[in-house]
């Protein structure tokens, strides 16, 4: 079991602040914390509400990818 950030990998969150890409970082919330997010596929966003994945961990920003 991995700790930290990087422990966060795979795991799901809830959009709290549209996300879109690196120019436009949204928010998610997970662990009881609200984390800053971009979307794994660039020129996509991601609506508030909508439960995401964790794809990957870039410098503080969570990659992440719509559950559905």
């Amino acid at each position: 079991m991995l700790n930290g950030v990087s422990g966060m990998i795979g795991e799901t969150a809830v959009v709290k602040k549209v996300v879109s890409d690196s120019h436009q970082p949204g928010s998610v919330f997970s662990r009881g914390e609200e984390w800053y997010a971009v979307s794994l596929f660039p020129g996509t966003t991601i609506d508030v509400g909508t439960t995401v994945v964790v794809a990957d961990v870039e410098r503080g920003l969570l990659v992440v990818y719509p559950a559905d």
